[in-house]
Formats: C-alpha cells, sequence, structure tokens
C-alpha cells in the first residue's frame, strides 16, 4: 500500500516546485483520527525573512526587478505620489543593486533620494547604476550602506518607499524598520501619503497539499518546524476555503506593534471546508494523475483522498500602494487562485501526516507573532488549531 501510495503521487511531483527529491520515503495518506485524539500545531523561526535582508542573491533580485504585477505597480505609484508635490525628498529602503525605486523617482521629479541598502555588494552594484545615468543630476540620488535602523541622514524626507515585504508580510521585519522610520525619518510620520506602500497584508488559507505524505516522519521531524515554500503557481497547494486576512500593517499607524508578542486582530478565525473547493481540487488532482498515465479508476481514488485532506495553512502577501486602495499588488488571486509572482506562498504544515475532512467541517486557527527588538532577529510564529466536524464534534483540540 505504501509503495502504490507513492507513485500514484509521481505525477503531482512534476505540478510542483518544491524541489523534492524524487526518492522520498514511501508512505500513505492517515487513517481519519477518533475524535477530540489529535491536536494542531506549528511554530518556526522565520530566519529566511531576515537572512535575506543581508544575503545577495543575482536571481532573487532579478526575480523581483522582473515581477510584472509588483514592479509596474510600485512604479505607477512612485510617479503618481512626485508629480502631486514636485521636488519632494524620498527614502528608498531596500534600494536593491539596480536601485530601480530610486531612479524612477529622481526622474518623476524628486529633488533628494535617500537609497539605503544593508548589502554591500548590492549597495554597491546600486552605486554603479545610479553613476550611469546621465539623465539624473549628480547627487539627486545618494546610496547608503546600511539598515535604516542604523543610519541618520541629515534631513527629514516627505516620502518613504519600502519593499520590504516577506510572503508573510512581517518576516523581513517591516514593523521595526517602519516604526523607527516614523520616529527619526519623516516629516508626516502619520499620513498615510507619506508611505509606498500605504499598507501591507498577509491573507492565509487552509490546504490540502498533495506532498503532504511524503513528508510524513521520519522526514517531518527533519522539518523542524520550519514551513514550505512552494511558487504560487504550484497546484500541489489547492485551497479548502476562501482566504482571510490575518496580518493588516499600516505603515502610518502611530501604534504599530512594539517587540514582543503580537496577536492577530481577531482571537481566531474560522474556515469551513468548502464542498465547491473539495470539488474543483479533486478534478484538478485527477487530470494531473491521469496525465502521467495512471489508470482512471486509481486517479479518481487518489485525487479523492487528496482533496479531502487538511494538511496545515498557507500565507502569502498583499500590497497597497496608495491612499485610494487602486494601486494593488496581489501575489495570488483574490481568493487564493494560483498566479505568477516573485513572492512564495509559505505553507506551515500542522501535522506529521494529512487529516481527512469533508465539506462542512470547519478549522479554527489562531495566529501570533513574536517580534525582536533588533530588524536582524527572526520573527517567530505560532499557530494553534482545531477541528470540528461537520457532525458537531471535535477532531482536534487545540494546542497549546
Amino acid at each position: 500500500d505504501a509503495e502504490q501510495g507513492l507513485q500514484r503521487r509521481q505525477g503531482l511531483l512534476r505540478l510542483s516546485s518544491a524541489g523534492l527529491a524524487a526518492g522520498a520515503p514511501r508512505v500513505a495518506l492517515a487513517e481519519a483520527p477518533a475524535a477530540g485524539s489529535q491536536s494542531f500545531k506549528a511554530a518556526w523561526t522565520a530566519k529566511e525573512g531576515t537572512s535575506f535582508l543581508t544575503s545577495f542573491s543575482e536571481d532573487a533580485y532579478g526575480a523581483m526587478r522582473d515581477d510584472t504585477r509588483r514592479t509596474p505597480a510600485f512604479i505607477k505609484a512612485i510617479r503618481q505620489r512626485v508629480s502631486s508635490k514636485p521636488g519632494l525628498t524620498m527614502l528608498d529602503i531596500g534600494t536593491g543593486p539596480f536601485a530601480l525605486f530610486a531612479l524612477v523617482a529622481a526622474r518623476a521629479g524628486a529633488k533628494k533620494v535617500y537609497a539605503i541598502e544593508a548589502n554591500p555588494e548590492a549597495a554597491e552594484r546600486a552605486r554603479r547604476f545610479v553613476d550611469k545615468a546621465d539623465d539624473i543630476p549628480k547627487g539627486t540620488i545618494e546610496v547608503i550602506e546600511g539598515f535604516t535602523t542604523a543610519i541618520n541622514l541629515p534631513e527629514k524626507v516627505d516620502l518613504i518607499c519600502a519593499e520590504i515585504i516577506g510572503a508573510v508580510a512581517s518576516e523581513e521585519n517591516c514593523i521595526s524598520t517602519i516604526r523607527d522610520a516614523q520616529a527619526r525619518f519623516l516629516k508626516e510620520p502619520n499620513n498615510p501619503a507619506s508611505y509606498i506602500p500605504v499598507g501591507v497584508e498577509t491573507y492565509a488559507a487552509p490546504v490540502s497539499y498533495a506532498l503532504h505524505p511524503i513528508l510524513a516522519p521520519p522526514r517531518f521531524e527533519k522539518l523542524k518546524g520550519m514551513p514550505l515554500r512552494v511558487n504560487c503557481r504550484d497546484r500541489t497547494v489547492q485551497l479548502l476555503s476562501d482566504p482571510q486576512k490575518i496580518e493588516d500593517i499600516q505603515f502610518g499607524d502611530p501604534n504599530l506593534p512594539q517587540a514582543g508578542t503580537w496577536n492577530t486582530p481577531q482571537p481566531y478565525y474560522t474556515y469551513t471546508v468548502s464542498a465547491d473547493r473539495i470539488a474543483s481540487n479533486e478534478k484538478e488532482f485527477f487530470e494531473a494523475l491521469v496525465k502521467e498515465n495512471l489508470a482512471e479508476e486509481e486517479a479518481r481514488s487518489e485525487a479523492k483522498k487528496t482533496a479531502t485532506t487538511f494538511s496545515g495553512m498557507a500565507f502569502w502577501p498583499r500590497l497597497v500602494l496608495d491612499t485610494a486602495g487602486e494601486i494593488v499588488v496581489d501575489s495570488r488571486g483574490p481568493l487564493g487562485e494560483h498566479q505568477k509572482s516573485h513572492w512564495q506562498t509559505v505553507v506551515s504544515l500542522m501535522n506529521p501526516t494529512p487529516v481527512p475532512v469533508q465539506a462542512g467541517d470547519t478549522l479554527r486557527i489562531s495566529e501570533s507573532a513574536e517580534i525582536g527588538k533588533e530588524v536582524l532577529s527572526p520573527v517567530r510564529y505560532s499557530l494553534q488549531g482545531e477541528l470540528f466536524s461537520s457532525g458537531g464534534s471535535s477532531a482536534g483540540a487545540a494546542a497549546a
């Protein structure tokens, strides 16, 4: 059975960008647990969110630059803001090796742009890009190496552009960075128009993950609680219900969270497993398996089994760039649809093996984050969950 379980999933492997080895342990789906016998929880330290602040990756920077949903939207928002106040001054936090947004602002009419970059190699490349820009008066853009929390500027600015947003919006410590910028760098720190983006959000939804059985123990323990990061187009991840907003960070908010525990706006979020989503997911899994020459009967059985399981929670960001809320960057579609994005979807597995569910079941999920005192202190996230069957019994008790 275990051997057959893996074989049925070989086709699904080709849909994934998770980079899992083909020689994974051969395991089958979990049996349905007895009522009340299983708890759901997950916790991880978002080291990837802070390591990105100091590491240099040609591919990562290129993917951000070439993201057709992200970059044109930022360019539009910057031009719109600068044109509304000619001669403004701007701070570009995380300017990157291309100083892209700093150059856009200068060409749109900004009088002075301070382009800050923590990574030494990226900062040096940014200087070279700026030096080659013959259409901009010398000195308009000043590239400064370091973290904004550790530098001083000779003046306060009119506008901050800060694309320091992780796959979970807060994981690159944008809260700590913006809170410091409010206090030291802005003329009008509580004016939403002083920021691009104006606000950032994280959406979350429960998912079925087709490759979850391959990650069953002992491989599950080797993850050490760390979530998976998959391409937003990866169709091995399918939502079980509509997404909900669990983080809403407004950069002009005078009461941004301080270091310590940060709880979501609601004590918990309730998700009802959707019959329509299960049917759609089953169809997609079935078609993928048939394309890989699996017999229709086996493909249908495997697709149904996969579509009716809960693996954990998926997270992705949304950015609102203007005060009118008209210039928006969605890493996934409004209802969590798969689409191209340089941001990844974070998938936190909340149980060692997939948990059987059915339409009408209710998942109650709570989330909290521990924010460090320093910008390089990784955020730690914690999830707790409870599953209620559509018959009214609890299949999973909330975990402390």
